[in-house]
């Protein structure tokens, strides 16, 4: 299809064409432009690692594509590099099909690497990958779910109709997930969990304390998280383990209604030992149980730290579910593509995405 459209940056006053074209892409989603625009000043503007880069296809003045890019430090090896990170694709439904994507997304890319960015990190859903694959992207790994649920009947009801044979299946699988699936208790003499509103100086401190154990992770200094879990119209649970004045860990989760069941998700999760994760897991948990949820999940690429502590607090994972693909584009004179596509370099959580 001949193509009526090009490619132009981002200029003050094309947040409202933006908006036009999330509408035209998202038909479903509700929100209205003061809401969207909260959100949008927050996620492209206020970002502590610099203003987002924003590539638009534009057709006579009417925005029909937009590729942005959001920047964070990232440690990978021994250095701190600012990259960055492609979320918020979107074609207009009538300009499909005329190489868009491809076009946006190689002039960005070559953008950010005259400007000193040679790392792109994403989080593409099926429609996208493709096309990232086919531009040079690399998978570095599949995002594991791990689940608890609280509830089985509430989980349960929206899947079975006869109420005897729903409460059947609810007393059974209540049974076998306590029997196969226990929580052990966890305890640390001397550490508090407490719920805070957010992020202090000391985080920056916890942050150099435990920055080596992943080879390759976003940097979780104090300006980033109280940005991050800062989003406009959501509320984060945030639980902070210390010891004295010291913070060990922390952990930072949402809740929010999917369709009738209430839903927890853990966003982030740092600490210094695995028995600290234990502990806050734990603590999540419990504030889970009080608070009415259903169902909790975690989605990450992580080691099996991870995966044995989230078990030992009675999570499973679904071979049949995840939580998609994780990729990333480098063109790093000096940082090999074999270390970066090695997923056991890694710890990424979905509070490294751009979700809410």
């Amino acid at each position: 299809m001949e193509r009526k459209w090009s490619i132009r940056a981002y200029k003050e006053g094309d947040e409202k064409g933006i908006f036009r074209l999330d509408k035209a892409v998202h038909p479903s989603e509700a929100s209205d432009l003061e809401q969207w625009m909260r959100w949008w000043q927050w996620m492209y503007k206020k970002n502590p690692h610099g203003a987002a880069k924003i590539w638009l296809a534009d057709y006579n003045g009417t925005i029909v594509g937009q590729y942005p890019l959001i920047f964070m430090k990232m440690k990978i090896g021994n250095e701190i590099l600012r990259v960055s990170q492609n979320i918020d694709l979107m074609t207009h439904p009538n300009y499909r099909y005329q190489g868009m994507f491809s076009k946006l997304e190689r002039h960005a890319l070559d953008e950010a690497e005259r400007e000193g960015i040679y790392i792109t990190i994403g989080f593409p859903n099926k429609a996208a990958y493709p096309g990232h694959i086919k531009s040079g992207w690399f998978d570095i790994g599949t995002i594991r779910l791990m689940l608890k649920t609280l509830n089985w009947r509430n989980v349960l009801k929206a899947h079975v109709r006869n109420k005897y044979l729903l409460m059947l299946l609810a007393i059974g699988t209540s049974l076998i997930s306590k029997g196969f699936f226990r929580t052990r208790s966890s305890h640390i003499e001397g550490l508090t969990i407490s719920q805070v509103p957010c992020f202090d100086d000391r985080i920056d401190d916890f942050w150099d304390r435990i920055s080596n154990q992943y080879k390759i992770m976003v940097v979780r200094d104090k300006d980033y998280l109280n940005w991050r879990y800062g989003t406009p119209d959501v509320s984060y649970s945030i639980f902070v383990a210390e010891k004295g004045r010291e913070i060990l860990g922390y952990l930072v989760l949402r809740y929010f209604q999917q369709e009738d069941i209430r839903v927890a998700r853990i966003f982030d999760i740092a600490a210094q030992s695995e028995e600290i994760i234990r502990c806050l897991v734990s603590k999540a948990v419990e504030y889970c149980e009080q608070q009415q949820a259903d169902l909790i999940y975690y989605a990450m690429i992580a080691n099996k730290t991870y995966l044995r502590t989230l078990r030992k607090n009675g999570f499973f994972s679904l071979p049949f579910r995840n939580g998609g693909q994780f990729c990333a584009y480098s063109s790093s004179p000096h940082i090999s593509r074999a270390f970066l596509q090695d997923h056991r370099n890694w710890l990424v959580q979905i509070g490294d995405s751009d979700a809410a």
